[in-house]
């Protein structure tokens, strides 16, 4: 009897489930009609216009219709164009301050630049939180004390006083390693002139400086062709800003196919910077000399304030943050410069008079001595800066009480993007800003102070100097060695001008840096000793 009871419960209880999911899906079939769905996408997209129109604090800031409704089409934009070149083209459409997204504006004017940079209040955005596969680090954090402890922590490395103890190992690693690789190339092609693509030599060579300075080393990937750490560097980067863009790449099941496809290099990378460390605490207690590099001056290092000393954790993970942020930047920033000079070869040939005037051909040049006696050359690394910077924009949170730029205030809790490229390209602070023109960086204080590409005020980069020694010793070396032409093929050269007749740059695409888009058919020169 209690069977047949129970067996009864149940089938009733089936029979009830079954008719329930009946009346469910039929009430789901007949709410997606075609019909139906269109007229709610229709009072979804009416609403969202009235708000944005209406109603958002952003309505009366200009900028383009639909950045007001989603954050698609910036996304999208992000992903299949250059964003430098559509913030450059949208600040010169709708003015200083616009809208990019439906909370979030880009800031463009380098005095509006500066005051965000300036301060830690102005927080960076929420994205750079999402990594959770190494250290809170100077790059990343959003704590401002870390921020500031780190800076304390590693700015003795990368100042000038740190980096003139390093520049025998950035020499060597640097345009000493390129130029015997250049003369390897012309003593092979048997006609005193050989075709190198730059871009790619730069990159693998800066790759070698940090590295070696880094993980204490001697790392020649331009010369033997390993590329092991080049694409440790590559899958590193790929997985922080996938995390960053997408977060769900934390969670399963896409953590499983983003760990399958980069999280064992990524592994390998740290384990190696980790037995670097071991490595050199043995060389170390044997009683041999501390070498100059970055990976003993991390480690020793120490904040004044708090003396606190970075753990080994920490060491490596803001080693392995400076070869993520600092190898591309510096190698697209020497790509492009040679490229401008290239398509102005009226300015090119002032820097080699400069240069070779200055120095006999043989002669190694080094910073402080190109420093001293090449300011044409140093104007026109600031002024490829200016036109082609390496960085994108730089998001930072409204603090409390909000913010007033141009006349548009800004609400706490929205996002403003400080636009490096438009800052840079702004017709208020630019004359002819489309035009390369060195000059305005001769003995022009208030010009470099305006230059964004490497950032302002508390976030500057801590690895400008860097940048500069190595951009400036490489090309004051190169233009001293070799001639340099563009081969009979190139599609950009300084005939293959705009409409306003100024030379097409060849274009860029949004990688680790702002980099050449098709650097093997763009970044080709024809070189031969002087």
């Amino acid at each position: 009897m209690h069977h047949a009871i129970t067996n009864a419960v149940s089938v009733a209880a089936n029979v009830d489930y079954a008719s329930l999911s009946q009346r469910i899906w039929a009430i789901v079939a007949r709410t997606l009609r075609p019909s139906h769905v269109c007229a709610g996408v229709a009072v979804y997209v009416a609403w969202k216009s009235i708000y944005a129109l209406y109603i958002s604090p952003l309505r009366r800031v200009p900028g383009p219709f639909l950045a007001r409704l989603s954050r698609l089409p910036g996304l999208f934009a992000g992903l299949t164009r250059c964003t430098n070149d559509d913030m450059v083209s949208e600040c010169e459409k709708y003015g200083n301050v616009y809208v990019m997204e439906p909370r979030k504006v880009a800031v463009c004017h380098p005095e509006d630049c500066r005051l965000i940079l300036s301060s830690y209040s102005f927080v960076k955005d929420t994205l750079y939180e999402n990594v959770d596969f190494m250290e809170p680090n100077i790059f990343l954090t959003r704590d401002a004390e870390l921020n500031k402890q780190r800076r304390r922590q590693v700015g003795p490395t990368l100042s000038m006083a740190g980096l003139h103890k390093m520049e025998p190992t950035i020499l060597a690693a640097g345009v000493q390693q390129l130029m015997g690789k250049w003369d390897e190339y012309i003593a092979q092609s048997g006609g005193g002139k050989a075709r190198v693509c730059y871009y790619y030599d730069l990159t693998l060579m800066s790759f070698d400086i940090i590295s070696s300075l880094g993980f204490g080393k001697e790392h020649r990937s331009l010369t033997t062709g390993d590329k092991t750490i080049a694409n440790w560097v590559e899958k590193t980067f790929a997985l922080m800003i996938i995390q960053m863009v997408l977060p769900a790449v934390k969670r399963w099941p896409l953590r499983m196919l983003a760990n399958r496809l980069l999280r064992k290099d990524v592994d390998d990378f740290f384990t190696f910077g980790h037995s670097a460390i071991r490595e050199r605490k043995l060389h170390l207690a044997q009683g041999l000399p501390r070498p100059n590099d970055i990976l003993q001056s991390f480690i020793d290092a120490e904040d004044p304030e708090s003396k606190i000393k970075m753990t080994s954790s920490q060491v490596i993970t803001e080693t392995i943050m400076v070869l993520l942020s600092g190898a591309d930047t510096s190698s697209t920033a020497l790509a492009w410069t040679i490229s401008l000079l290239m398509l102005y070869p009226a300015h090119h040939k002032l820097v080699v008079d400069e240069v070779r005037g200055a120095f006999s051909e043989h002669q190694l040049i080094t910073f402080d001595m190109a420093k001293e006696r090449l300011p044409y050359l140093e104007a026109c690394i600031y002024e490829s800066l200016r036109l082609c910077p390496v960085s994108t924009n730089l998001p930072r949170i409204v603090p409390k009480g909000g913010i007033t730029l141009r006349g548009h205030h800004i609400p706490e809790g929205y996002s403003v993007a400080v636009s490096t490229a438009a800052a840079n390209m702004n017709p208020d602070v630019w004359d002819n800003p489309h035009l390369y023109d060195p000059v305005r960086f001769l003995n022009n204080e208030a010009n470099r102070r305006n230059l964004m590409t490497l950032s302002a005020g508390v976030r500057i980069c801590p690895g400008r100097h860097l940048v500069m020694v190595e951009m400036i010793t490489t090309l004051a070396n190169i233009f001293n060695r070799y001639d340099l032409a563009l081969p009979s093929d190139a599609t950009y050269k300084p005939t293959n001008v705009d409409k306003s007749g100024l030379p097409v740059i060849m274009p860029r695409t949004n990688l680790v840096a702002m980099v050449p888009k098709y650097p093997a058919r763009d970044c080709n020169i024809v070189i031969s000793k002087r």
